[in-house]
């Protein structure tokens, strides 16, 4: 999503899942039966709420804006200056929201922001003439369902939408359409998916088959945490280094990088200078590392992922068939100026990629990919689009 909303986690991205919830959820998924499922759009992230005490529109990019009470008209436009279609974007859907929350009754936005823009929402701005990849056929302020920012004594805390204020906007959208100004351009809810369940059952066996392969190969079961995958991966690598129980455990421990690890500096000072440089160059390929270990997990449930959202029809494209033969040629286009180009690094980050594609026939859907709640939290899965946006980003970003 971005902005203030920032990465939305992959299943295998949270180290607290076990693998019987990822197991759970790929059931559930095969199924049909994935909870509060959306398409995850390929636009511009902002976040916004309504101050009612000063009855005006505030919005935010970030959790700092939020905090300092969001970003007024003049104020977005100042950030986004001089960007041409971007400028534009960001200008005309604050002008379009503006004008559909200032149409809600006062008690609605009352019970939907509080009385100081106590509450945020999550927004899509699908600008057609500012696409990235996908090419959208119409401009529009999309509403999502996750998250909502909470604002308390000064603290922004990131929820879940427990006072149904998306609903509630939602089921004022035929209002808030009436009152934009701005032609072409829409408001809508969240952007549903339906979902269908998976025709075969060799492509849910096939990734739970995959996944208790790997837990096995470290002696883990189901019950295990992503975390204790990529631990017992990381202990197997530090065991080589012929150290202390103490030592390893530390260097475990910083390389895993999460808070309270130890510092170099810790380290330092419990290690001899000789094995110190090892140890360090050591912790220095750790995210490389960290990368490796979790690459066949990815990969299982990447493929699952694309055979989940073969065909998946988006909400916002009238012609999906000619979209996607659209993106098709686009990638091929792409692959081809790769691999005649000569550039190693381009090269190396295609192969990683096409793991991941495989075929330009695995692209099927103009769908960036499908946004789902489980436990409280969201997850993302993105089949195809994935590895076909890293392939066309290679020379447009210079990634």
């Amino acid at each position: 999503m971005g902005g203030a909303v920032g990465h939305l986690a992959h299943l295998f991205d949270n180290r607290d899942l076990t693998f019987g919830e990822i197991a759970d959820i790929l059931t559930s998924a095969a199924s049909g039966k994935l909870e509060k499922v959306s398409e995850k759009l390929d636009g511009l992230n902002l976040v916004f709420s309504w101050d009612v005490s000063t009855d005006s529109l505030k919005v935010a990019r970030n959790s700092g804006n939020i905090k300092s009470g969001g970003l007024d008209a003049e104020s977005l436009a100042a950030k986004f200056e001089g960007r041409g279609n971007l400028s534009e974007a960001f200008d005309s859907a604050f002008k379009v929201l503006n004008g559909a929350l200032g149409s809600l009754p006062q008690k609605t936005k009352l019970k939907v922001f509080g009385p100081q823009a106590n509450r945020w929402y999550s927004m899509e701005i699908i600008y057609a003439a500012n696409p990235n990849v996908i090419n959208y056929d119409s401009n529009n302020v999309v509403f999502h369902g996750w998250p909502v920012f909470k604002v308390e004594d000064g603290k922004v805390e990131m929820t879940d939408d427990d006072m149904g204020g998306v609903d509630l906007l939602t089921s004022y959208v035929e209002k808030m359409q009436n009152a934009v100004e701005i032609r072409g351009w829409k408001v809508r809810g969240p952007a549903l998916a339906r979902m269908q369940k998976l025709s075969d059952d060799s492509i849910l066996n096939d990734v739970l088959s995959k996944i208790d392969n790997e837990l096995s190969s470290v002696g883990l079961d189901p019950s295990s945490t992503v975390r204790d995958y990529i631990e017992s991966k990381i202990r197997e690598d530090v065991a080589e280094l012929n150290q202390s129980p103490e030592i390893s455990d530390m260097v475990v421990l910083r390389c895993l990088a999460e808070p309270g690890s130890p510092t170099l500096v810790d380290i330092k000072k419990k290690v001899d200078k000789s094995a110190y440089e090892t140890i360090n160059e050591f912790i220095k390929s750790s995210p490389k590392r960290l990368k490796t270990y979790i690459k066949p997990i990815e990969l299982a449930i990447n493929d699952f992922a694309v055979e989940l959202l073969k065909g998946l029809q988006s909400t916002l494209i009238d012609n999906t068939e000619e979209e996607v033969v659209r993106l098709q040629g686009e990638v091929s286009k792409a692959i081809s100026a790769i691999e005649s180009s000569g550039d190693e690094a381009a090269m190396t980050i295609l192969k990683v990629q096409m793991e991941k594609l495989k075929s330009l026939e695995n692209i099927t859907s103009p769908v960036e990919g499908v946004v789902f709640i489980y436990k409280g939290n969201a997850y993302k899965f993105t089949g195809s689009f994935a590895a076909a946006n890293q392939i066309l980003g290679i020379f447009k970003y210079r990634r």
